[in-house]
């Protein structure tokens, strides 16, 4: 590593959101291990993010200017390709990290060198701060499994850079939804992964998170994720693999639809909305890979009936 390489890049990609920018950049330049770059890859093209940047005037944020909106997953890998750190950290412009995240990472390579990804998730029957050693034949299974991790995001992770471009970078196939799953598993899956049982970063929600909104990315996502994850040419056993995969997208369908079916319901409630999340679901179910579990949405679309019925009336 060069004498002036940092050793870990955030890399964000920011779109006409100065006062979260703001915020996430000030919170990023607390982290206690020091040695880091902020790569901030402004998706206006009129570059309105460039005084945020500068008002910092610190020498550790790199902004650069997209002269065209590249869309939110082309906009990151340019930030990917312009971080000079040996490590990268994939966060968006709203969700907030832990102080001592890099310290506790530079703990755990320098104690396990080698490894590809070193990250927190949230892991099932494992005990709180737990470390867990998975090789690269495992991580598919390990990772993906919604049995053994219920969480994982990528802010709370740490990848190496070099094994990020060789998998490409995260997969482009039209949507954000899933890519960073996707992307966590074809890194890890080429070195190993160190994995501690706590998360270093949280998502933010507020009304104008991107998952709230755009319901037709979520079909996108499903058929992108099911795609790039069956056409990888992962280690491990393959009829495991499969498994894994249908057990993660069937747990993503079912929490995010009825999360939004429960947030359009109770905090504000659109019955058009609605429509367009039950349109949505309809559509995902109808997939080949999908149709199984049905079943199991439906009986959760009876409780939410009962659940909604409770709701409105208690506001009457």
């Amino acid at each position: 590593m060069a004498a002036n390489q940092p050793w870990a890049s955030f890399c964000i990609s920011t779109f006409r959101r100065p006062d979260f920018l703001k915020a996430q950049l000030a919170s990023l330049l607390q982290q206690s291990f020091t040695d880091l770059e902020i790569v901030v890859s402004d998706n206006d093209p009129e570059g309105s993010a460039a005084a945020v940047a500068s008002a910092f005037n610190d020498p550790r944020i790199s902004y650069f200017h997209n002269a065209e909106n590249l869309g939110m997953i082309r906009s990151f890998n340019k930030s990917v390709e312009r971080a000079s750190g040996e490590f990268v950290v994939m966060v968006t412009d709203d969700d907030p990290v832990q102080t001592g995240f890099l310290q506790e990472m530079r703990r755990l390579v320098e104690a396990h060198p080698g490894y590809t990804l070193y990250g927190g998730f949230s892991r099932v029957g494992t005990a709180e701060g737990a470390m867990e050693l998975i090789p690269a034949d495992k991580c598919f299974a390990e990772i993906l499994d919604p049995r053994k991790t219920a969480n994982l995001l990528w802010s709370s992770c740490l990848q190496q850079r070099a094994s990020v471009l060789a998998v490409g970078c995260i997969p482009d196939y039209g949507s954000p939804h899933l890519a960073d799953h996707a992307l966590l598993t074809l890194t890890a899956c080429r070195g190993g992964a160190v994995v501690v049982n706590t998360m270093y970063s949280s998502l933010s929600s507020h009304d104008n998170n991107f998952s709230k909104f755009n319901f037709d990315y979520y079909l996108k996502g499903c058929i992108g994720f099911h795609a790039t994850m069956t056409a990888a040419p992962l280690p491990g056993n393959q009829q495991q693999n499969r498994k894994v995969l249908y057990r993660h997208l069937g747990t993503w369908l079912i929490g995010n639809m009825f999360n939004l079916k429960k947030y359009y319901t109770r905090t504000r409630f659109d019955p058009a909305v609605l429509a367009a999340i039950d349109n949505c679901a309809s559509q995902i179910l109808a997939l080949s890979y999908m149709k199984r579990f049905a079943a199991r949405y439906y009986l959760k679309e009876a409780v939410y009936r009962v659940k909604k019925y409770l709701w409105t009336r208690n506001k009457q």
